[in-house]
């Protein structure tokens, strides 16, 4: 009840507040194990990738654990399963990792933003390693979006959100499995780059 209030609060805010578009919904698979992954600009990519896929299905978050330390915040995440992320891990989070593969497993989607931290220039960042290793891992689809306009949010007018097409990546079995990591993730950030509003 909490969360439907949650995303369709961010709704209203989105259209509201600013000139808004979504498109590509029909392309966000409505059951099965899913990765939906952004670029990231600001604050608000969370709530608007979340307010509106949650109009096909709910997904859990992967955030940075400081945000689990913020009074009523931090409550709101544990409350609708976020999974924290200590992104000063120099080798990864895999107890975050492992935490995401268990909800992928169950069949749960989960959002992730690759680049693991919001853009300082608005322009795209090279992502880290972890999201190749969790579809090396568990095989899953992922699930490009592309956010645009958010960069200087609340400070913006036009925003756009785009679903893109379900990637289904194959492992090549000549790569070593860090290289693997490196090379899905690289293909998941070139998938939401190329996505055209």
């Amino acid at each position: 009840m909490l969360l439907n209030l949650v995303k369709f609060s961010a709704r209203i805010y989105f259209k509201t507040f600013h000139d808004f578009k979504v498109e590509g919904l029909e392309n966000i698979p409505k059951t099965g194990a899913l990765i939906i992954a952004g670029n990231h600009l600001s604050n608000a990519d969370p709530p608007c990738v979340g307010g509106f896929a949650g109009l096909v299905r709910d997904s859990r978050f992967v955030a940075k654990k400081e945000l689990f330390g913020i009074p009523g915040l931090g409550w709101f995440f544990r409350r609708c399963g976020y999974i924290s992320v200590d992104r000063a891990r120099t080798i990864g989070d895999f107890g975050a990792l492992k935490e995401v593969v268990n909800a992928l497993e169950k069949g749960e989607s989960v959002v992730m933003f690759p680049e693991g931290t919001r853009s300082k220039t608005g322009q795209p960042q090279k992502p880290k390693s972890g999201i190749g290793f969790l579809v090396y891992k568990t095989g899953v689809p992922v699930l490009p979006v592309k956010i645009e306009g958010t960069f200087g949010w609340p400070w913006v007018r036009k925003i756009r959100l785009t679903f893109g097409k379900v990637m289904h990546l194959q492992k090549d079995e000549t790569l070593e499995p860090k290289a693997q990591y490196k090379q899905f993730a690289t293909q998941i950030m070139e998938a939401i780059n190329s996505i055209h509003s």
